[in-house]
């Protein structure tokens, strides 16, 4: 006669599951069926060893069939944003079956850096980064997600920082910046925003006159402040906004088809209620003097000394000049004890930066310069030592001509020894515009361009 056995195993593995970036715990629930079929006068002792032999015959197939499913699973795991991941069992021996607490402990212990590393993002993603847990095995499971509660995420470095840069109190510190020739050093007190223009926040990349027009408004219309960072970022914004709102535009688009209006399209357009003296505006060169075609007309220097005097008068008010040099804009704030320079394209600054910028020239603003290769000879010094050129608001000047200016002239004069340079690449990379904005109110005459535009009534102040 034969008789049929059977016999029953179920285990409960504790384990942990990593769903996109979210750790949680769960139970992988095990049931395997052992059948045996076999005659009985067979004896004892053989039916032990048959049934031993059996269970781990049945024990192989039933890894081997998770192995399969698992490879089939994880192949479609890859095609979606989250998945269900647990540690893979290791091989089982003969007799024995792996301890449920070194699994546990080996989960956890993966589980509990890996949260440490990345933080808990409740937000699915396609990354294609390393998952948790490596190499692992997707089984069917039960999930206790919805019984669990998640811890709430600690907020990372960046998110605090920023967080606390939109607070109201403005964070200006001290910073050394080099020059791009590496010539020249400035200290002053530097204030960042939170992104600049380029930055996909704002997608502003050609806005820098919408946005000029814009923080020249806000500081006319709070005459004594400079923006907080907060206040900094939302101008960043709205600037960048008004260039796109203009982009959708046949009317502009057909004559600037590369998106970078002139300040005169700006001002006409009326995204702030904003114009430009004329008789208080300025147009000159960096060093003139050395170009044959550029003898006689106003010198940077010579509108700088200008505005200098202007701000030594006791009944000096504030004024806010919109810049323009070499294909971009930005805001200088002149005050009688402090001039700023306002700039949301951060690479201005130097390389890699990637937030708009405020510098603040005061007394507490110094610029130095290396001493020359003959100088060191002369002294037999061979390392690079500095000198002070300048101190307070007049690093600003400076700022202008060695930080933005230095490599273009220097260029350009190294062309003007070998043949005449064209007056168009002086005018692209030496022309520089000083114009002064004002609030215009609604009985204020309509004409807000450039005085530097052919459309302008009155010609700029020349020497």
């Amino acid at each position: 006669m034969a008789s049929k056995m059977v016999s029953e195993v179920e285990e409960k593995l504790p384990i942990t599951l990593n769903i996109g970036r979210v750790s949680i715990s769960a139970t992988l629930h095990v049931k395997i069926k052992f059948a045996e079929i076999r005659d009985v006068q067979d004896s004892a002792g053989c039916a032990r060893d048959s049934n031993e032999s059996s269970q781990l015959q049945s024990l192989a197939k039933s890894k081997s069939l998770c192995d399969r499913k698992a490879q089939k699973e994880n192949q479609l795991s890859e095609e979606e944003s989250s998945t269900f991941e647990a540690v893979e069992p290791k091989t089982i021996e003969s007799g024995s079956m792996p301890s449920l607490e070194t699994q546990a402990d080996s989960v956890n212990k993966v589980g509990w850096f890996s949260w440490k590393r990345r933080r808990l993002s409740l937000k699915p993603t396609r990354s294609k980064a390393e998952p948790l847990i490596k190499k692992s095995r997707s089984f069917s499971v039960v999930s206790r997600f919805s019984q669990q509660k998640v811890e709430k995420p600690e907020p990372s470095t960046e998110s605090r920082d920023k967080n606390e840069g939109s607070s109201t109190t403005s964070a200006w510190e001290v910073k050394e910046l080099q020059s791009r020739d590496g010539q020249t050093r400035l200290k002053t007190n530097v204030f960042f925003a939170s992104f600049d223009q380029c930055s996909d926040k704002a997608a502003g990349e050609s806005a820098c006159t919408a946005l000029v027009a814009v923080i020249s408004h806000w500081l006319q219309s709070n005459r004594d402040a400079m923006p907080t960072r907060s206040e900094f970022d939302n101008l960043i914004l709205h600037g960048s906004s008004e260039w796109r709102k203009l982009c959708q535009s046949d009317t502009y688009i057909n004559v600037f088809p590369n998106k970078h209006f002139d300040l005169e399209t700006i001002l006409r357009a009326g995204i702030r209620p904003i114009a430009i003296s004329h008789d208080q505006s300025f147009v000159g060169f960096f060093s003139p003097e050395k170009f044959e075609s550029l003898q006689g007309v106003m010198s940077f220097d010579q509108i700088w000394d200008k505005i200098s005097s202007i701000a030594e008068d006791t009944a000096f008010e504030p004024r806010v000049y919109i810049i323009s040099w070499n294909d971009h804009f930005f805001v200088l704030k002149v005050e009688a004890n402090a001039y700023y320079i306002i700039d949301t394209l951060g690479e201005r600054l130097f390389e890699g930066c990637n937030k708009a910028y405020i510098l603040k020239f005061d007394d507490n603003s110094t610029m130095y310069e290396k001493v020359n290769a003959e100088e060191k000879t002369q002294k037999n010094d061979t390392k690079a030592k500095e000198e002070i050129i300048c101190d307070g608001k007049e690093c600003c000047r400076e700022f202008i001509n060695r930080f933005l200016a230095a490599i273009p002239l220097k260029e350009l004069e190294e062309q003007e020894k070998k043949e005449t340079v064209s007056y168009f690449s002086l005018h692209h990379r030496l022309q520089i515009e000083f114009n002064s904005s004002y609030l215009l109110s609604s009985s204020s005459s309509s004409l807000t361009s450039s005085p530097f535009s052919s459309s302008a009534t009155s010609t700029p102040s020349y020497l």
